[in-house]
């Protein structure tokens, strides 16, 4: 078994949490080598690679840097929501600034502090790593803001793939990161998934799902165990121990790992 020091899930500031993104470790990742041809291939056919994951997993933006690095990949786009958070991650990207006072300037209830392990630590690590080895041509943040009340799920899944299409500049070859359900090209019986969406302007995608065998994410508020079954996909990352991600929130939270 794999044991972990206790450390902070939820940090309540901008200081802790700044120190919480340069500490984060990229650990080197094994892929797949079946996995990760196939994955090569439909990044070659249709110029992005779809990747779902159980959100809030520590050790997910590894993963991610070594798809990028073995792939070539020179654009991201993530599940966060470019009204709320696109104008402080270009400046933070633009100044090399992993400083987060504007981000704390944020209201309590801000998307930001949700807590749903869609925004951690390592993400904005994954980054300025990316940043600073000049491998990041675009960062595209696709979700926004729910209106109220919100719509329903498969609105909000369309906008997605379409707010994604309409900003990706296709020279650049791009990683997109979504939760699992979004990442399925199948319709489901009550609507289709964003990843059906891009299917359907590139008929060549093959999403690929981040399967962690055992362990824990963060996510709603609360650790959740990523043992179940992921939906089925062309692709599969087979990964070993999943941990809880760190992410920035009002309270703080320690994980007793």
């Amino acid at each position: 078994m794999r044991v972990y020091a206790r450390r902070l899930v939820v940090i309540s500031t901008a200081h802790e949490f700044s120190k919480a993104v340069r500490a984060h470790r990229f650990e080197r990742v094994a892929l797949d080598a079946a996995a990760l041809a196939v994955a090569s291939e439909s990044l070659a056919e249709t110029g992005l690679l779809l990747v779902g994951e159980p959100h809030g997993v520590y050790e997910t933006p590894a993963v991610l840097y070594a798809i990028i690095d073995a792939l070539d990949v020179r654009a991201v786009a993530l599940e966060w929501s470019h009204d709320e958070l696109g104008g402080h991650v270009d400046r933070s990207l633009a100044n090399g600034s992993l400083e987060f006072d504007e981000y704390w300037a944020l209201p309590p209830s801000a998307e930001f502090f949700a807590g749903d392990g869609r925004i951690t630590a390592g993400h904005f690590a994954l980054l300025e790593r990316l940043r600073a080895e000049d491998r990041l041509d675009q960062l595209i943040l696709y979700d926004r803001l729910d209106p109220e009340p919100p719509p329903e799920w498969h609105v909000r899944d369309r906008e997605m793939a379409e707010r994604l299409l309409a900003t990706w500049d296709d020279r650049h070859p791009l990683l997109v990161l979504t939760g699992a359900f979004h990442a399925q090209t199948t319709p489901l019986a009550d609507g289709e998934p964003m990843g059906h969406h891009l299917a359907n302007t590139r008929s060549r995608l093959a999403p690929a799902m981040l399967d962690y065998s055992a362990g824990q994410c963060w996510s709603r508020g609360a650790t959740h165990d990523v043992s179940g079954p992921m939906p089925s996909s062309p692709i599969t990352m087979r990964l070993t121990q999943a941990t809880p991600a760190v992410v920035p929130g009002r309270r703080a939270t320690a994980d007793m790992g």
